[in-house]
């Protein structure tokens, strides 16, 4: 019996360490394939240009962050940024579950090479935006990457989780006033982050996240896909979204069932043509979310889009 709890005990400790081994490899596989923006076929003229690479030559630096109990590997910031000397606007992202910024630096590359300094972080809770609120304190108190950055002209956005934690870096901390558009792609919607136990406040105050207080320019995108549709960010919960934000304001669906972890991604053309339009005065990326005849009104990757300026 000793001998059969003996082989039982060695068998369990390999399977431990073959599903420790596991979770490092799948830690290493990247969430954004590299150069994803090359397999993105559009015809539409303002997402092609952007989903190709921009004209800047990219950066990146790496930083200690401090480190978090719930977190068990050392954390850190990391930036991305235009290697020719000059401000640019700041690009503050928050990550989705399981997806620290190692994981999809395609993506911090894509938008650096268009102009933009991006900070991400690898910390692995960000529903509430405190790590995100860290972030932009240390992006702005740090000479080398402050020395970049034009402090009027900053964004923030994220993905799932971190979607729903860019509502809440804008409106749950003091520093949420610096920023001046957002994106939020397949935001984690308000029921199930209740269920998740991401909230605000108790009993009958209790609450995932305040969209009525959002005045900035908000960019809210899903998929069609199951996990999105079905769980994450139903077409539904995004109307209500967008009906409650406070500001301007544009929502699409990425067609094809396109799902969830692809999100990531996909899109990106439009919203770095979002952030062109409002940080940068990119005038003719107007006609791609608020002109009559919308680019993304007739594109025919996209559906359920809508889109309102409070200015009109």
């Amino acid at each position: 019996m000793k001998k059969m709890l003996k082989v039982l005990g060695f068998i369990l400790l390999a399977l431990v360490a073959a599903a420790a081994v596991f979770l490092v490899v799948l830690a290493m596989i990247p969430a954004a394939p590299r150069r994803y923006w090359e397999d993105i076929d559009t015809d539409a003229a303002i997402e092609s240009k952007y989903n190709a690479l921009g004209s800047y030559t990219v950066a990146t630096r790496k930083y200690d962050a401090p480190q978090d109990d719930s977190d068990k590997d050392s954390n850190f910031y990391q930036v991305w940024y235009p290697e020719e000397e000059g401000t640019y606007p700041l690009v503050v992202m928050v990550n989705g579950s399981g997806i620290p910024c190692n994981k999809y630096e395609a993506v911090f590359e894509h938008f650096a090479s268009w102009g933009y300094v991006v900070i991400g972080n690898n910390y692995g809770t960000n529903w509430d935006g405190q790590h995100a609120s860290e972030t932009l304190d240390f992006a702005l108190s740090t000479e080398e990457i402050a020395q970049m950055v034009d402090p009027s002209r900053i964004a923030i956005g994220g993905h799932s989780q971190g979607g729903m934690g860019t509502f809440s870096a804008i409106t749950e901390h003091d520093n949420g006033s610096r920023y001046s558009v957002a994106f939020s792609i397949s935001p984690t919607y308000a029921e199930l982050a209740l269920g998740l136990h991401w909230s605000f406040g108790q009993g009958e105050d209790q609450y995932a996240f305040r969209l009525e207080e959002i005045e900035i320019p908000m960019l809210l995108l899903a998929g069609t896909g199951k996990a999105d549709s079905q769980t994450i960010s139903p077409l539904v919960a995004m109307e209500r979204e967008y009906s409650q934000l406070a500001g301007d304001k544009a929502m699409f669906r990425r067609a094809d069932d396109v799902d969830h972890g692809q999100m990531l991604y996909e899109s990106n053309g439009y919203v770095i043509a979002w952030l062109d339009y409002y940080l940068k005065g990119v005038e003719e990326n107007e006609s791609a979310f608020y002109t009559d005849d919308a680019e993304l009104s007739s594109n025919p990757r996209y559906q359920d889009f809508r889109s309102n300026r409070q200015s009109d």
